[in-house]
C-alpha cells in the first residue's frame, strides 16, 4: 500500500466516524428525526437453519466427551466428508462453539442437530433478537449445570434430560422447514404462492441458501414456485460432488439440497425474461437474497437488481430484503453505518436479519 492509499484509507475511516457522530448528535436532538420505532415494524429476525434431513431423529451413543473440531484450530479440521464430520460430532457428548465474525454460525446447527450439547461460553452476552430461534437460556443452563462433567448416573440422566430438550427444540425451530414456515409467515405470504428470489451477490451466503433450501422444500409440497435468479447450482442434487467439496466450507450442510427443476416446466431464465415476468406481474413476493452495507453495489437499492422495475410494480410488503452478514443491526445505534442501511430499506420492504438488536 502506498503512502497515498494509506492516507486515503485514514481518511475515509475518520470520516465515517464523524458521519457516525453526526447521526448519534442528531438522533439525540431530535429523538424522532429517523422513526425508528415505526421501521422496527418491518424488522424481523432470521437465524441460519438446518436441513431437516440432517436432524437425529433419536439419542446417539456416545463415546467421547469433547468433540475433535475446535473452532479456530485449523488441525482438528481434517474432515473431508459430512457424514464423518457429523459423526464426529454424534459421538461426542459436548463440543465447543462460539461467535465467529457474527453470533450466528453453521457449527451451532451442526452440533445441536447431530444430539451433542453446545459449550457456548459468551452465549448470555448474545443480543435478545440474535438467535432468537435457538434456546439459548436452555444451553446456558446445561453448561452450567453439567461442567466440569462427572461420569455417574446422576449427571447422565441430567444430560440426557437436556440433550432431549435441545435437539427437539432444534428440531423445531431451526430446521430449514421451520425458518422457512416462520419467514412466510412474517411475509404474509403462502406456500401456494409463487416468489422470485433475486440472489445479487452469487457468492456464498449462509442466511440466503438455507432460507431459500427450506422456502423450495415447504413450496414444493405445496405446489408453490421459489425460483432463484441468478441459479445457484451448488444448491442441486445434480452439482457434482467434488466441486461441491470446493465449495465455501467444503460444502457441508447447504451444497445438493434441492431437485432440479423438471424439464417440462417452463420458468424464465433470463435477465430479459425476469424482467419481463416482473413487470408482467407474475410473481406473488420478490426476495432480495443478500443485501447490506458489505454487498456493494448489489447489496443496495437502487442499484440491486431490477429494482426499478421491481418498486415499480409492487408495494413494500410484498418485497423483502435478506440480511445475511456479520455486521450487527443495531437499531439503538443509528449512527451506524449498517444501522442506517437497514432503516433506509425497512421504508422499502420488509427486512429479515441475521445479527439483529431491536433494544
Amino acid at each position: 500500500m502506498t503512502l497515498f492509499e494509506k492516507i486515503q484509507a485514514k481518511s475515509s475511516t475518520y470520516l465515517q466516524k464523524l458521519v457516525s457522530m453526526w447521526f448519534r448528535l442528531v438522533d439525540k436532538v431530535v429523538p424522532n428525526f429517523f422513526n425508528v420505532q415505526t421501521v422496527k415494524a418491518s424488522v424481523f429476525h432470521l437465524g441460519y437453519g438446518f436441513p431437516d434431513e440432517n436432524f437425529l431423529t433419536s439419542m446417539p451413543i456416545k463415546t467421547q466427551l469433547w468433540a475433535e473440531v475446535i473452532p479456530g484450530m485449523r488441525e482438528t479440521y481434517r474432515f473431508s466428508d459430512e457424514d464423518s464430520y457429523h459423526k464426529m460430532y454424534a459421538d461426542a457428548r459436548f463440543a465447543f462453539t462460539w461467535k465467529k465474525g457474527g453470533w450466528d454460525c453453521l457449527r451451532h446447527y451442526e452440533i445441536l442437530a447431530n444430539g451433542t450439547i453446545p459449550v457456548f461460553p459468551d452465549l448470555s452476552n448474545c443480543p435478545q433478537n440474535t438467535l432468537s430461534h435457538l434456546p439459548k437460556e436452555l444451553i446456558i443452563k446445561a453448561n452450567k449445570e453439567l461442567l466440569p462433567w462427572k461420569e455417574n448416573p446422576e449427571y447422565k440422566a441430567k444430560y440426557q434430560d437436556y440433550l432431549e430438550q435441545l435437539l427437539d427444540h432444534s428440531r423445531k425451530n431451526a430446521s430449514t422447514s421451520a425458518i422457512a414456515n416462520r419467514f412466510l409467515q412474517q411475509l404474509a405470504a403462502k406456500p401456494t404462492q409463487k416468489i422470485l428470489f433475486l440472489n445479487c451477490d452469487v457468492n456464498v451466503n449462509y442466511s440466503r441458501e438455507l432460507l431459500f433450501i427450506g422456502l423450495n422444500k415447504v413450496m414444493n409440497v405445496e405446489k408453490g414456485i421459489c425460483l432463484g435468479y441468478p441459479k445457484l447450482d451448488f444448491l442441486y442434487t445434480d452439482y457434482p460432488l467434488e466441486k461441491a467439496n470446493k465449495c465455501y466450507g467444503k460444502g457441508f450442510g447447504y451444497t445438493r439440497r434441492i431437485e432440479p427443476v423438471q424439464a417440462n416446466v417452463q420458468l424464465p431464465d433470463t435477465a430479459i425474461e425476469i424482467e419481463n415476468s416482473i413487470r408482467d406481474k407474475e410473481w406473488d413476493f420478490i426476495i432480495y437474497g443478500k443485501m447490506g452495507v458489505d454487498e456493494g453495489l448489489l447489496g443496495s437499492a437502487p442499484t440491486c437488481p431490477f429494482w426499478e422495475t421491481v418498486s415499480g410494480n409492487y408495494p413494500k410488503e410484498n418485497i423483502a430484503f435478506i440480511y445475511g452478514g456479520d455486521s450487527i443491526q443495531d437499531l439503538t445505534d443509528v449512527g451506524s453505518i449498517h444501522t442506517r442501511h437497514l432503516l433506509k430499506h425497512a421504508k422499502l420492504g420488509k427486512c429479515f436479519v441475521r445479527e439483529l438488536k431491536l433494544n
